[in-house]
């Protein structure tokens, strides 16, 4: 069995998910580097030093390397990888294959992790985008009426890593279908931990499309203070705002929507998207990045953030029946199936490095 380094900064479902599935295969060895959101010069050394030990502790014996997202937390790695010619692996996941200046969203926006992004972008042998989108892709919606080009093809141009897009996968026994006739419940999902991400989960036009419709209910879920959303965004009586809720806690709430809207500026591919038509929701999303991928021909895809195409969407959506729904989740089921990931890492395994 092979010795893996497992690399990453949260805990995220994604990254649970790719520890689960590794296992499998190989024997790992995870390393978790505790950076925040702008983590300070002090907190950066003390992460770095850790991470060095770490590294030349476990690096010998290793047979390669894997981490999530392209950053700074994964520089040392790869220079200390290439030292002892281990090859390295990169999940590609999206913030880490742009730049949005009007959103501040990005890590291409700054100006010392740009670098840093590019050099492991150029130099790992492999790359794991979740999304085509985040190999090279032009964005209308995201910071409409501009037009801007993303992806790891603009940002590193010189890579010559070997780019294999692998999808996140989804398991149908946890996202079951649920019941096929739903009251007129519009639903989305985010953790809305401040403004920045409300506009990049595309909350405000999500808020503004319910103002326009009375007669449906919608929900936010993932607010962690609702009364200060609800009062700052002005939000009629027909939202309802949820706070964040456990992961197995959402199908309920999916279960209940017969429509969930995933309104985006910027996203990889969408992991509550991908949740929500599992069980049955019809979707509306934005075109921007993974979430047309996501969506196919199942649900309704806005080309511009403007609230009447948005709201009649919404509309066209609610008037679906169960075929729809059904179709939905048969898309989810033939193209982002957890046991696709699955077999991609499994293969990504048997071909890194020696076998110990």
């Amino acid at each position: 069995m092979k010795k893996l380094l497992f690399i990453y900064l949260k805990p995220s479902s994604f990254v649970s998910e790719d520890i689960a599935i590794l296992g499998e295969t190989a024997e790992l060895r995870t390393f978790r580097f505790r950076g925040d959101k702008k983590p300070g010069p002090a907190r950066l050394a003390a992460e770095f030093v850790r991470q060095i030990a770490w590294l030349m502790r476990e690096m010998p014996a290793c047979d390669a390397v894997y981490g999530w997202f392209a950053d700074y937390h994964m520089v040392l790695p790869l220079l200390i990888a290439k030292l002892f010619r281990k090859p390295v692996a990169v999940a590609v996941g999206g913030f880490d294959a742009i730049a949005l200046p009007t959103l501040d969203y990005g890590v291409f926006l700054s100006a010392w992790r740009a670098p840093l992004a590019r050099f492991v972008l150029s130099q790992a042998d492999v790359l794991l985008p979740v999304s085509p989108s985040l190999v090279q892709s032009t964005n209308p919606f995201s910071e409409w009426p501009d037009t801007t080009e993303q992806g790891i093809r603009v940002f590193a141009p010189a890579t010559r890593a070997d780019i294999r897009v692998t999808p996140t996968g989804y398991d149908p026994q946890r996202w079951p279908l649920g019941p096929t006739v739903r009251g007129r419940i519009v639903t989305t999902v985010g953790l809305i931990d401040s403004d920045r991400t409300l506009r990049r989960k595309g909350i405000d036009l999500f808020i503004e499309a319910a103002r326009r419709m009375p007669d449906t209910e919608f929900r936010i879920v993932g607010a962690p203070d609702p009364d200060r959303l609800r009062t700052e965004y002005a939000t009629t009586p027909n939202v309802r705002v949820i706070p964040p809720v456990k992961r197995d806690q959402l199908v309920s709430h999916y279960h209940e929507a017969a429509v969930y809207v995933q309104l985006s500026r910027a996203e990889g591919l969408p992991n509550v998207l991908c949740e929500a038509m599992m069980c049955g929701c019809i979707p509306v999303g934005s075109r921007a990045f993974g979430i047309p991928e996501g969506i196919g021909r199942n649900g309704y895809v806005v080309d511009t953030p403007d609230i009447s195409a948005i709201t009649e969407a919404i509309r066209l959506a609610l008037r679906d029946g169960p075929e729809r729904r059904e179709a939905a989740r048969r898309h989810i089921l033939e193209h982002f199936d957890r046991d696709r990931r699955r077999r991609a890492l499994h293969e990504l395994v048997a071909g890194l490095g020696a076998t110990t």
